[in-house]
């Protein structure tokens, strides 16, 4: 099980029909509809060559048009990481895994003895989560100028099954692209989520 952290989800204004590889669904023609999209793929040939940048050329034909929408401000970024590496995280960020920043703020300013109710919004318990775009490059910051070099953990195994480990600056290095993912989302009045 992993984690992915990226931007908010915002519909899309364009469709495109294609097998469903990345490639070939950036380079596939756009349409404005989902609709004009659909009439492509229902009308494509049952005999066609591959789709030009598909990651499997030589399956491609035998797998049908897909209508696939894309996002408005085109790739999106992404960090996927395990679900352990995140626990650690977003511990680092000050967000506790099933908690968003919004409730993890109430918290915090919230005393101690108060019985009031804490808002808390009841999240997966899988880490899934979300806030600001500017909420989250400050926490990652933060973490960023106070984490100590990561020397990693080594692996172990647990009967058959091996517990990866974690090589030395594995931290600083995701948090250098969750940084970057940050930056992307404030650029264009983005939250960021993962889960």
């Amino acid at each position: 099980m992993s984690v992915t952290f990226t931007a908010s989800w915002r519909p899309p204004r364009r469709f495109a029909a294609s097998c469903g590889c990345e490639r070939a669904t950036a380079l596939a023609a756009r349409h404005t509809t989902y609709e004009d999209a659909l009439a492509e793929a229902l009308t494509a040939s049952p005999v066609r060559d591959a789709m030009p940048g598909c990651a499997m050329p030589e399956v491609c034909p035998e797998y049908p048009l897909r209508v696939h929408g894309t996002d408005p401000d085109g790739d999106v970024p992404e960090v996927n990481v395990s679900q352990r590496n995140a626990a650690r995280l977003l511990e680092l960020l000050g967000l506790r895994p099933g908690v968003s920043a919004d409730s993890a703020a109430h918290q915090a300013e919230a005393p101690a003895n108060s019985v009031e109710p804490t808002n808390q919004r009841p999240l997966t318990g899988d880490g899934a989560g979300d806030t600001t775009a500017e909420d989250f490059l400050g926490r990652v910051l933060v973490a960023l100028a106070l984490t100590p070099e990561d020397e990693g953990i080594d692996g172990y195994w647990s009967g058959r099954t091996h517990m990866g480990g974690r090589r030395a600056g594995y931290l600083q290095q995701r948090l250098a692209e969750l940084h970057a993912l940050a930056q992307w989302c404030a650029a264009r009045g983005r939250g960021v989520v993962w889960g």
